[in-house]
């Protein structure tokens, strides 16, 4: 799979099909700490950490 942008869809989950800028943050941070903070292949995983510091911006209460 190729490396997700904001445009690209959710491959997973509750949110799949939903262009990856309006997948809620704090869903991107549920996935983060239970388990893909130390994926390094899952094309989300690399979405996440790649935006790290906008997500913890929208989503502050999170730990990322």
């Amino acid at each position: 799979m190729s490396e997700l942008t904001d445009m690209s869809s959710m491959p997973f989950g509750k949110f799949r099909g939903t262009p990856m800028q309006d997948v809620p943050a704090d869903y991107l941070h549920w996935l983060w700490v239970n388990g893909k903070e130390s994926d390094t292949r899952c094309p989300v995983a690399v979405y996440i950490r790649k935006n790290l510091d906008a997500l913890a911006m929208e989503y502050k209460d999170g730990i990322w």
